[in-house]
């Protein structure tokens, strides 16, 4: 029997995501994920401040932390209610620039109504090539995540799966396994695929990939109207929540 479904759970799976392409030093107020092979990624080099008590000297070693590191400083939410009517005036007094992002998390609660693509042809990568790395700089705009999924292709439980049409990529997904929730992400269709259900075929075929290989919790994170509507098809249904999600950074060290 899986385990209760539990909304901290999710989130504190959320939080320790980025572990698996990057380092992680635990401080007493908080979470610093560096990777100094991928100094662009924001997703690889964030702090995380979970003690909301004595921020203003937090601060000052998230910065000095990073920028050591010749890192722009960046922190990512710790996903709990009113954060940021404590953080916004602190975050604003040391230059950071404050963004909120509409995203939320879907959880996998009901069967799909989708179907896979028999013009598909879908199975797990293990190693990068020329086609994916093209696509992956494409999408993102930079070789800064081919570093993070290739570090990510390094650990057993993430599941990279590529969905070729005569041969050629067309679309992809991913799913991250870990304890008792799988995190779905890197999902992505190539512009001249669109429009032929290959994005909905893969997003089935992941549902039922992952259902053989695990009994975890399935969600995901997005804010995308367009995607949204595909993932509610495949069974996805939003989660209510009480926090917000944003990112703060310095551009100039």
């Amino acid at each position: 029997m899986p385990i209760p479904f539990n909304m901290n759970r999710l989130k504190d799976t959320e939080i320790h995501y980025p572990q698996r392409f990057s380092n992680m030093l635990t401080k007493n107020y908080g979470l610093l994920f560096y990777n100094e092979g991928n100094k662009a990624s924001q997703e690889s080099n964030h702090a995380v401040i979970l003690d909301l008590i004595g921020v203003e000297s937090s601060l000052r070693d998230i910065e000095f932390f990073y920028k050591s590191k010749g890192i722009h400083p960046c922190i990512y939410p710790a996903l709990t209610n009113k954060e940021l009517e404590i953080l916004t005036p602190l975050l604003e007094d040391h230059n950071f620039t404050l963004k909120i992002k509409q995203s939320d998390f879907f959880l996998h609660d009901h069967e799909s109504s989708l179907r896979e693509s028999e013009e598909l042809k879908i199975e797990r990568i293990h190693q990068l090539d020329i086609d994916i790395m093209e696509t992956i700089a494409i999408e993102y705009g930079g070789d800064w995540t081919i570093r993070v999924v290739e570090r990510h292709l390094t650990h057993p439980s993430y599941h990279f799966l590529g969905g070729y049409y005569q041969g050629e990529l067309a679309t992809m997904a991913s799913v991250s396994i870990f304890a008792g929730y799988s995190r779905v992400d890197d999902v992505f269709t190539r512009e001249k695929f669109r429009g032929k259900g290959f994005a909905g075929g893969m997003i089935h075929h992941l549902i039922n990939y992952h259902r053989n290989i695990s009994q975890n919790y399935l969600y995901l994170q997005s804010d995308l109207p367009s995607a949204i509507k595909i993932y509610e098809k495949a069974g996805f249904s939003r989660l209510p929540k009480d926090f917000q999600f944003w990112v703060a950074y310095k551009e100039h060290n």
